[in-house]
């Protein structure tokens, strides 16, 4: 179970992000109040991928298969990171 999380950690942060910016947009409309609630949402999202990328350091020193592990995981956070910023680009410079 924890290789799971290892490996999905990023992923599941964009999921949350993805959702949340979602209801944003279909409840919350086009406000400057609603620009700074995706703005708030990105910053911690991107925290949250530096903080799981930061926790994966010492797992690349490890075994093969948790250089792996890491590996694997650390290029998720990197897609996530990456999707992140590209879902909240519309909302931050529309």
């Amino acid at each position: 179970m924890r290789t799971w999380a290892i490996l999905l950690g990023g992923l599941l942060v964009w999921a949350g992000h993805f959702f949340a910016l979602y209801g944003i947009g279909e409840f919350a409309g086009e406000s400057a109040a609603s620009r700074g609630a995706v703005l708030l949402l990105t910053a911690s999202g991107l925290a949250a991928d530096a903080v799981l990328a930061w926790r994966l350091l010492p797992l690349s020193r490890a075994g093969e298969f948790m250089r792996w592990r890491a590996r694997v995981a650390l290029g998720g956070l990197a897609l996530s990171a990456l999707a992140i910023v590209w879902q909240a680009l519309p909302a931050l410079i529309g």
